[in-house]
This record gives C-alpha cells, structure tokens and sequence, in this order.
C-alpha cells in the first residue's frame, strides 16, 4: 500500500490527504510518474541521480500522425509533410490539445491516495501550435485544492484539485499554458450514490447510424476551409460554426485515441504491469476474470464501471472530447487561423455508444495590436439522449484583409 500518514485512509477523502497535497502548492513540479522510474533497478550503494529542473516533452512526426489519426482529424497539416511545408506555418504542426501531456502531475495521480478521478474543466492558453520534432519544456504546479462536503455525485466528501502547466522552447519562447480541475471522490461513496444508475445505453438500429454516416459525410469531410484563408473582416457575431458529429463511442474508438501515449503510462502488461502492482497494491481494480488492471480501465467496459462507480457504462475521455473540438475549429479557419484560447467545463458523459455533436456560435469580435481575435460560445449534444454535456468558451485569430 502506498505510504499513508497518520489521518489518511486508502480510498477516502480526509483532511489529512488534503494537508499532506497542499504542502506541494506553488511547487515546480519535473519528474513524471513514468514507467522507467518504476521498474529501474539500482546497484546497492548507486546514488540517486540529480533531477533536471525541467520537464521536456516532444512528438516525433509519426507520433503526430498517429495522435490525428486516433481521433480521426485527417487535417493535412499534421499528415503531409509537403502540404504542412506550403502552409503558413512552413512544417508539421501538432493538434493543439498534445500539450496536456507535457503536464507532469495532475489529480490523476497527485494526492488522495487510492480515490478516483474524473475532470471538472480544462483551459488552454495559446500563442502558436507545437511542431513536430521540436523539443519543449513544461513546469507543472498545483494551483490550489479544498474539499467539497456534500458532492452530490460522489454521496458525501470530495475533492477538486486544479494545476497549471507552462510550455515553453528550449529558448524560452512561451508556447501555451494548460489548465486542469479534477474532482476526487471515493468509489464506493459514487457507487452507493448511483447517480446515473437510471440511465439505459441507446441500441443502434441500422437507420438510425446511417444518418450518423451521412452527417460525417456532410458535415465532417465537406466543411474544412483548407488553405483558403477564412478572414476577421467576413465573420459575424451570431455566426454558427459548421457543426461536427463523433461516435457512436466504441471501445475501439477510445483505444484508437488513448493508444497514442499509452494513455499517459498505463498500457503495460505482464512484467511491467506487475511493477504497478508491486509499488502500489491498492492501485488495480479487477477485471471480469479477476485479474487487476489499472484504473483507467474504467474506459474500456461497462461492466467495470458498473461494478465500481454504480455507472450504467464506459465512458469517453475528456482528453479525446478537447481533440475533438480542436477539430471542430481548425476546419472551420483553415490553415491561416490559429486557435488561441479553449476552456471547457464537463457537465455530463457521454457513455460507451453515445454520439455527440459539437457546437460553436461567434459571441464577439476585437483587435488587440496587430491581432483580430474571435471569441466563441462552445457547447456539446450527446445523441440521442439530447443532453448539453459541455459548456465553454474559445477564441481564435484570423488574418485581416487590411494586413495583405
């Protein structure tokens, strides 16, 4: 069992594991809880090794593709070198969200030890994408933490835990700072509350995902600007973004996504997922054949969800729904625009088989200096439940007419 002070309990929400997590407020934070740190085998008398006072991150060109391709956004920008050389930015660009894992620490894996994780809201700040190749660095610090005493999902005591992470070149030149708020709860409490237990998974009937095919034909492979430049001057408040629809979500179609970084370490087995077990015995949950797994397997069956959160299924991940809106807004301004701002707040799930449509509408326009930025009202519909599952805001820049 991971090494718990006086006051705290394995899978519960106590003042003491709050105590013990606010010590490290304000903290650069460097050393990720990779693999590697796990399963290292030192020689009796080896001194640790000094840790680097910076967290580096990079996404190889390939790795770029096949982050894209995980969420099914074709943009040539991230696939072809040639076209990425001819664009505005002059090589391979990363998908925007790729920067949340240069985030070193989160309340996945920071504090209240043996408790679950779910995210209540995301923000990004950008001034440019990541290229591919190119070597950055990140400082992560817990930004503040408290206690909620009557969670109504959770049935009783929870925890919310934001962070921040800063991105930057090897020069110092900012690239984007991201934002997370994650809410910690106990199991059982969210099991005994079942607060989704009423909700029923939809069946598919073969017309009613024919439709779903036809709007990806209509909606997600027609309307992308491309390299015609979508201009400030031809943008209107009240404008609606041309909406794009994904799912129904499948375990394939979560995999497909979290495959990519191996879902920020857990996609290990055998030898290396018994160093998971072995630092941290209370970590697993166990599987159909009573074998553990790590949590994050909560994703990829409903049976699991059910067993352990009292939930009707599965669920997405929030990180995949972020790519999804990114997608969403690079068809939308095409290769010439560049995506500023994002914050999400997560109001629902959409669970394994549910699609989900995602909405934006122009609230606003203004120049600040030489930049002409767009602000955005941004929301999510799961189909066919009809639910508004995510509230939040964007803002991107456009080029001018007045700048050629």
């Amino acid at each position: 069992m991971a090494d718990l002070r006086e006051g705290e309990v394995w899978g519960e929400i106590t003042d003491a594991s709050l105590a013990r997590l606010l010590e490290r407020k304000g903290l650069p934070r460097y050393k990720r809880g990779t693999m590697q740190s796990i399963t290292e085998n030192k020689e009796k008398g080896e001194k640790e090794k000094p840790q680097p006072k910076v967290a580096l991150f990079a996404m190889s060109a390939e790795t770029v593709g096949r982050y894209a391709r995980g969420f099914a956004d074709m943009n040539p920008l991230y696939h072809k070198k040639p076209y990425a050389e001819a664009s505005p930015w002059g090589r391979i660009i990363s998908p925007p969200t790729v920067l949340c894992y240069a985030e070193t620490v989160n309340g996945a894996s920071d504090g209240f030890p043996g408790c679950h994780t779910i995210w209540r809201g995301v923000e990004y700040d950008w001034k440019r994408p990541m290229f591919a190749d190119e070597v950055v660095k990140g400082t992560t610090v817990l930004e503040d933490a408290y206690i909620i005493e009557d969670s109504k999902f959770a049935g009783g005591r929870a925890a919310v835990q934001n962070y921040a992470t800063k991105i930057e070149t090897m020069q110092d030149e900012y690239i984007a700072t991201y934002r997370t708020s994650w809410h910690r709860f106990s199991r059982s409490g969210a099991k005994k509350e079942s607060k989704y237990a009423g909700i029923e998974r939809h069946m598919w009937t073969d017309e009613e995902l024919e439709g779903v095919w036809e709007e990806y034909h209509n909606q997600n492979l027609k309307n992308r600007q491309g390299k015609e430049p979508l201009y400030f001057e031809d943008v209107s408040v009240g404008d609606e973004v041309p909406y794009i629809i994904k799912g129904p979500v499948t375990l394939t179609s979560k995999l497909a996504f979290e495959l990519a970084f191996g879902a920020m370490g857990w996609f290990v087995g055998h030898e290396l997922a018994l160093a998971l077990w072995e630092k941290q015995p209370q970590l697993p949950i166990r599987n159909e054949e009573n074998v553990p797994e790590p949590p994050v397997a909560i994703h990829w069956t409903n049976e699991r969800c059910q067993k352990y959160l009292g939930m009707p299924g599965a669920y997405e991940a929030g990180f995949e729904r972020l790519s999804w809106f990114t997608q969403l807004f690079n068809s939308w301004m095409g290769d010439h625009g560049k995506l500023r701002k994002l914050g999400c707040q997560f109001r629902g799930f959409h669970w394994q088989g549910d699609a989900c449509r995602l909405h934006a509408k122009v609230t606003g326009k203004r120049v600040e200096g030489d930049e002409h930025l767009v602000d955005l009202e941004i929301w999510t519909m799961s189909h066919p439940r009809g639910e508004r599952t995510t509230d939040g805001e964007a803002t991107v820049e456009l080029p001018s007419k007045a700048g050629e």
